[in-house]
């Protein structure tokens, strides 16, 4: 008696033997069912057999349609021995839990290392804010006057030094005149400061140290590795002149995860509210903008709100003060160092400070001849950088490259740039994970050998961003795998 293929699938005794004659069904095409119509059963088969393969995949083990699998096609006269095929789920099983023990010592070893960078940032900043207890170094005594003339109706005041130089004095006897602080800051980022203001100095100082910590924390926890942020040694920097570059870095990690997602009008009005940090943002959106075109509806959007907050906070009159005070400093230090703004162009890690270096030869300045070719040559050394930078953001590389691209060029395009400006790299360091890129910023991470070995010029260290831009260039980017953990 010859027994069809259609009752072979009803005879089957077990769930194996349902899935083997679905897919002598699918191999034979059909052809031992000719001039037959299915039965509800042997679609009934098919649809478990599409169900087990499901679940096969999500369990990491493998079913009758995976690649081991097919290694041995199943024959529909001779099924698969069900021990044969256990005993591939059990090695396939296995090789997965040795795969996951042999990772278990490093990623034990890279936690040691994190824990110790980040331990080191900690001990050097206790150590060395015993030397500052009252806080007169610094540049929170900057904000915290700029608040309390904002409180107290010195607005149109904002900018001008005479009123910085006798409140710091007052509420700090024993600083030094070229120690007093100027605030350079937009108006309307000193609605974060406010509530610091109404505390006393040294209180307020704490708190906002204490800040400045969770918000590292966070942004750690939002780019999925805390040592991405708290082991920089620029996050050092930032601790020590309690500056609020971390606030730059949360902006730009939100940003970021708005165009993750295409929310690129979202991205942008976060972008926007950064413009306390213009030297940096501008460039930035500059550059998304090759990549993302709709993201400058929120840029604008946030950046018309953030004027309008300002000029109700200050004025016409202190708004145009900003304007001349920021323009009046930016034309001083073009090309000497200037000592009435406390301005050094050797200490910005950026292309204008390589130029400066060379171009004066590690003096304070430049040649007479050198100082009217050098806004000239900067000028076009920007504009190239920028149109390398549309041919790149129009390449097929991964989101996480174009942005980590997009944050290096613009903090070594920014006019002026700080050490603890360099939070910002935490970002770019953990979307580079996996690519060559990433190495020439890990010298950053290395606070015992920097802080140790730090020249007057700071300048060379752009030299390290410019080597990340050039590795990503020209090296074939592979998409990094940006949900495993960092350190």
């Amino acid at each position: 008696m010859h027994i069809t293929g259609k009752e072979k699938m009803l005879a089957a005794n077990s769930v194996q033997e349902l899935l083997v004659a679905a897919e002598a069904i699918s191999d034979c095409g059909g052809s031992e069912f000719a001039g037959n119509r299915f039965s509800p059963f042997s679609w009934s088969a098919v649809k478990i057999s599409q169900r087990q393969a499901r679940y096969h995949n999500k369990r990491g083990t493998i079913s009758s349609y995976s690649p081991v699998a097919r290694s041995s096609r199943i024959s529909p006269e001779r099924p698969e021995n069900p021990v044969r095929l256990e005993m591939q789920h059990t090695s396939f099983a296995t090789s997965r839990e040795t795969q996951s023990d042999a990772l278990q010592p490093q990623r034990a070893d890279t936690a040691l290392v994190a824990a110790l960078l980040i331990a080191f940032n900690l001990i050097a900043f206790v150590l060395v804010q015993r030397g500052n207890p009252d806080f007169v170094k610094g540049d929170f005594k900057m904000f915290y006057t700029a608040a309390v003339a904002l409180r107290s109706g010195h607005a149109t005041d904002l900018y001008s030094r005479d009123l910085h130089v006798s409140m710091q004095q007052q509420l700090l006897p024993s600083l030094p005149l070229r120690d007093v602080k100027v605030y350079t800051h937009p108006p309307y980022e000193l609605l974060v400061f406010l509530p610091f203001s109404v505390l006393p100095y040294k209180a307020a100082c704490y708190c906002w140290l204490a800040l400045t910590l969770l918000l590292a924390v966070l942004c750690g926890r939002m780019l999925s590795g805390y040592a991405a942020v708290l082991a920089l040694f620029p996050f050092l920097a930032i601790m020590l002149e309690q500056q609020d570059s971390v606030l730059v870095l949360l902006i730009l990690i939100g940003s970021w995860l708005g165009l993750r997602r295409n929310l690129d009008s979202r991205a942008g009005f976060l972008l926007g509210l950064g413009l306390f940090r213009f030297q940096i943002v501008v460039p930035l959106a500059l550059i998304l903008l090759f990549w993302k075109p709709k993201l400058l509806k929120g840029f604008a959007l946030s950046g018309t709100l953030v004027t309008l907050i300002s000029l109700a906070m200050v004025g016409p009159t202190g708004l145009r003060s900003y304007v001349g005070y920021v323009s009046s400093m930016a034309h001083d230090s073009a090309t000497a160092v200037s000592e009435r703004y406390q301005i050094d162009p050797r200490t910005n890690p950026t292309l204008r400070g390589l130029v400066y270096e060379l171009a004066s030869r590690g003096g304070e300045s430049v040649s007479p001849t050198a100082a009217r070719v050098l806004p000239a040559i900067l000028g076009l050394i920007d504009l190239l950088c920028l149109g390398l930078a549309r041919k790149f953001m129009r390449t097929d590389a991964s989101p996480e490259v174009k942005f980590a691209f997009a944050v290096l060029l613009a903090l070594l395009l920014s006019f002026h740039l700080l050490m603890h400006d360099l939070i910002l790299l935490a970002l770019p360091f953990t979307l580079l994970r996996g690519l060559p890129a990433r190495w020439p910023l890990v010298p950053f991470y290395l606070t015992p050998l920097v802080y140790c070995f730090y020249p007057p010029s700071k300048a060379w260290m752009g030299l390290f961003l410019f080597s990340s831009c050039l590795l990503i260039i020209f090296r074939k980017p592979r998409s990094p795998s940006f949900n495993q953990d960092f350190l």
